[in-house]
């Protein structure tokens, strides 16, 4: 080879020229708009395809049921009576901080303000057909009064029943006592406490209603704080003997907050610190490390920055792809680095220009292998995908241009390269490299066929099993779902129930839909599909038969004098009559009001607001149906699925955590084509425009292969399952694991088959950027959220294989399959002596 044409293989590509520092200030304008724009989301429900009906309804479940402002406190003792005694304390702490809470409800309405009761009953009643509710006139009729007072008089005086007694004592004229039909949605005055306090007395749950508008997680963490310490100050000196629990949407919130912070600090502080800890294992090197340290930390807020210009939103759970891209990110200094250290006669300009086909196809694999993220059908996983390909593609520029020079200023010219420089293998003329001992050779092919054998026979026990359900979606370790799962087992809840959401645009048209699907449901409950349901159709109203009801409802209220002066003669106190007055004022109001009727005190409301919801274009009705408690979850899920088909299409949303989980997992299973797919294709494109050598590309995929079996056999051995989110990991270890035989065949083609060059040069590297990318992935494993935990697991356990195997294992199968025109071949007998002469005269003799 000529002297100019060494030289000319040295100089920088014209394309790979620095882009100038305008480009970085250019950079400036989008990162501030991104910042100003940048805005955080906590609602777990954001990260989900909304076409998902299950979906729809967990979110409309969310949006208008599950009152946001609605904390559930659970208080758990040794005793009974000191469990009602500490329920009544703490909220009655709470009601005193007014700025605090709007209400906090520790029993019954109907039993600590039976006051407010009457109101629901007129409204159950005005609800009535027609023929019923006037059958109340027959029985108020004045001929009859005397009889109906004297049969109350005499169960009074006969009855053993405390209830009943009770309730005579406050409802002579029997008013209470609802149609049949009815009856189930109005509160007892006597009991009512089974969805407040378990059988034994010793678990109870109190309601408590923020006063402030509780928008953000920051505003929920900040407003529990308080209650807690609150509910906490009332208990005083039995506080150890009572357990409180906190759940409801401002504790979950809360603990996104937390777990956000544990995770950025964990995962980001975590990954930065190993980086920190393998560079200076590998260099010990203070000025390299911190200029590292300094940029990765620049590409994090830059691609957050970006972020926020793109999407506006971020949600929390997809901020992991801030360790995810330290751990990548570091890789492209890394191996520039190492380069400039092996080579110290060559100009930075020349190394960039040597070393940017490698960066370049690894990048491209990256890049696309998290972009492809977007079409696996969770909007969240995309959205993390989207932010690391973003910060990769930053990285991998910021890296190339700006790593080296501040570290060696004297080697940005690139004519400080000496024509008889030692750098073999770079970019100059070929070299004789010492050739691999045959023992070394048989070693590695044995540890090869070793590990291939081993994860087949943990295989051939089974492959990984799948998780269905929704549990990646939930939080590891969640306090707050803790005490939603000890709320249902203390209150008679043996399954989660399932949620079912019927709307329209109007209440008539709510009415006709829910009265369709009480007949589904019925015919479904005597099939046993199901165990039992339960329909607000009592509780909503019917705009005809309140019509109609209205000149009636007046006639019972002007009936006043005449109830009373009938009770006094047959002498019932007018305190007796004070639940009567309540229900004729509320007729005569019922009367008077113009459109569809609703009660409006705060019991009613309490009730109301469980089952109903309007807005000012739909209005919805929640009602609850409960799966059989003997069979497994997968026949319930069977089941489920048979119900959702038979219910009308329209404005009907069947929902629960069961189906929500089958839902996104067939949901995800179904477009994995479209995430794997493109993903060989794009590895299988970039072997070929990367080495365009059938023995190479097969190396690599080999690479891949063995890689996928090891981390198969882990997963199996380690009890690890697939589920809806680390599914996305199979695109993550293709794209980002070839990147290490990419480097690695490259390097070896570089040093045209120095194996002890290509390993000093760039496989101490990939050993670095395997550690780092490892970190990243790995400590997602500590992530709150269960399914990125899991994705981080799998990816860190694939990429590790990949990177393992590239640096250890592919070097020799390249060497004895894909190396060419190499002299001499692998002896047993070669003498070191003579390989090292050939290796100092050869490109000396080449250049001359």
């Amino acid at each position: 080879m000529s002297h100019s044409r060494a030289s000319h293989l040295l100089l920088p590509h014209p394309s790979l020229r620095h882009p100038g520092r305008w480009f970085w200030l250019f950079l400036l304008v989008p990162i501030i708009f991104g910042l100003a724009r940048l805005r955080f989301d906590a609602e777990i429900f954001d990260l989900l395809p909304s076409d998902l009906s299950a979906v729809e309804g967990l979110k409309l479940y969310q949006q208008h049921f599950a009152n946001a402002r609605e904390l559930i406190i659970s208080v758990k003792t040794p005793a009974s009576d000191q469990a009602e005694e500490a329920a009544r304390k703490v909220a009655e702490a709470l009601r005193a901080r007014t700025d605090l809470v709007a209400e906090a409800t520790w029993e019954p309405p109907w039993l600590e303000h039976p006051d407010q009761a009457a109101e629901l009953m007129a409204y159950l009643w005005f609800n009535q057909p027609p023929q019923v509710f006037a059958e109340l006139t027959n029985r108020l009729a004045p001929d009859k009064l005397e009889a109906s007072l004297n049969a109350a008089r005499e169960e009074l005086a006969t009855s053993l029943s405390p209830q009943e007694i009770a309730r005579l004592s406050y409802d002579p004229f029997g008013l209470t006592q609802l149609p049949e039909t009815t009856a189930a949605a109005a509160p007892s005055f006597s009991q009512g406490q089974d969805m407040f306090s378990s059988s034994d007395g010793r678990f109870r749950i109190i309601f408590v209603q923020a006063r402030p508008e509780l928008r953000t997680y920051r505003d929920c963490d900040r407003w529990l704080e308080v209650v807690k310490i609150t509910a906490k100050s009332a208990l005083g000196l039995n506080a150890n003997e009572v357990v409180l629990g906190f759940t409801g949407r401002p504790a979950f919130y809360s603990e996104v907050a937390a777990g956000m912070q544990h995770d950025i600090t964990t995962s980001v502080g975590g990954t930065a610190m190993i980086i920190a800890f393998l560079f200076w294992l590998a260099h010990q090197r203070i000025k390299p490390m911190l200029w590292l340290l300094t940029l990765l930390a620049l590409i994090l807020g830059s691609t957050l920055a970006l972020g926020g210009l793109i999407f506006g939103t971020i949600n929390v759970v997809s901020m992991g792809f801030a360790a995810i891209l330290l751990g990548l990110a570091v890789d492209y200094a890394v191996v520039h680095y190492q380069e400039a250290l092996a080579h110290p006669n060559l100009s930075i300009p020349q190394i960039r220009h040597a070393i940017a086909p490698s960066i370049f196809w690894a990048a491209v694999t990256t890049i696309t292998a998290f972009l492809v993220l977007n079409f696996g059908g969770l909007p969240g996983l995309g959205q993390l995908g989207s932010l690391v390909a973003l910060g990769v593609a930053l990285a991998a520029l910021i890296m190339i241009f700006e790593y080296l020079p501040p570290l060696f200023p004297a080697r940005n010219d690139p004519q400080t390269v000496s024509p008889d420089s030692d750098s073999p293998g770079l970019t100059g003329p070929p070299t004789h490299p010492q050739p691999v001992s045959r023992s070394r050779g048989r070693l590695v092919f044995f540890l090869s066929g070793g590990v291939l054998l081993f994860t087949i026979i943990v295989l051939l026990f089974g492959l990984p099993p799948i998780d269905t359900t929704a549990n990646a979606l939930r939080p590891r370790k969640s306090p707050a779902y803790t005490t939603l799962d000890e709320i249902q087992a203390h209150l008679n809840q043996k399954r989660e129930p399932v949620w079912l959401i019927v709307g329209g645009n109007s209440v008539e048209a709510v009415t006709h839909q829910l009265e369709r699907v009480q007949a589904v449901l019925s015919q479904a409950a005597s099939n046993q599909l199901i165990a039992s349901f339960s329909l607000p159709l009592p509780l909503w109203p019917r705009p005809d038969f309140q019509a109609i009801n209205r000149p009636i409802a007046k006639v019972l209220g002007e009936e006043r004098p005449l109830l009373r002066q009938a009770a006094q003669a047959s002498g019932f106190a007018p305190s007796s009559l004070a639940l009567t007055e309540r229900l004729l004022d509320t007729w005569l109001q019922a009367h008077q009001h113009q459109g569809v009727f609703w009660p409006t005190n705060p019991m009613s409301q309490w009730i109301l607001q469980k089952v109903v919801a309007s807005t000012s274009t739909n209005d919805f009705a929640l009602g609850l149906i409960n799966p059989i408690a003997s069979d497994s979850a997968s026949a319930n899920l069977l089941r489920l699925t048979k119900l959702d088909a038979q219910l009308p299409r329209d404005n009907i949303w069947l929902s629960g955590w069961q189906l929500l989980g089958h839902a996104i997992f067939s949901r995800v299973k179904a477009n994995m084509w479209k995430v794997v797919t493109p993903m060989v294709f794009l590895v299988l494109l970039s072997l070929f425009l990367a080495f365009r050598r059938a023995s190479e590309i097969t190396l690599s995929l080999t690479v891949l292969f063995l890689s996928g079996l090891c981390l198969l056999a882990v997963m199996r051995l380690v009890g690890w399952r697939w589920n809806l989110l680390n599914l996305m990991a199979v695109p993550l270890v293709l794209g980002t694991g070839v990147d290490y035989s990419i480097f690695m065949q490259l390097a070896l083609r570089r040093y045209h088959g120095d194996l002890e060059m290509a390993y000093q040069s760039v496989g101490r590297a990939l050993l670095l950027c395997g550690g780092t990318a490892i970190a990243g992935f790995g400590s997602l494993a500590w992530s709150s959220n269960a399914g990125m935990a899991s994705l981080g697991q799998v990816c860190a356990v694939g990429i590790g294989s990949n990177m393992l195997i590239a640096i250890f294992l592919l070097p020799i199968w390249w060497d004895r399959i894909a190396s060419t025109g190499r002299t001499p071949k692998i002896r047993a007998d070669s003498n070191p002596a003579v390989t090292k002469h050939q290796k100092s005269e050869t490109p000396r003799r080449n250049l001359n």
